[in-house]
């Protein structure tokens, strides 16, 4: 239960980051719908479900592996929700 709530939340923060680095000056609803607008927002949540990567080789090598799978298992929920973004636009 710990690695999917991990596997969830560190997507949310990087994308978040992503967003102040990519849209410096401008303020979260715009960047938010500029965003939305030009279809870029399953590219930013592939990318930001990267760490997910990092969390989950460190929990194989500290030797939890339900952690591991709870992380992998966040990860495919974010792979199927781009998934059915990129078919429905």
């Amino acid at each position: 239960m710990i690695g999917f709530i991990v596997g969830f939340i560190i997507p949310i923060i990087s994308y978040f980051l992503i967003l102040k680095f990519v849209y410096p000056f401008e303020f979260a609803d715009k960047s938010l719908h500029n965003i939305w607008l030009h279809l870029m927002a399953p590219k930013i949540i592939s990318i930001a479900s990267l760490p997910n990567l990092g969390v989950f080789f460190l929990f194989v090598h500290t030797n939890r592996m339900k952690s591991a799978r709870g992380v992998l298992a966040a990860t495919i929920v974010y792979a199927l929700a781009v998934m059915i973004m990129k078919l429905v636009w």
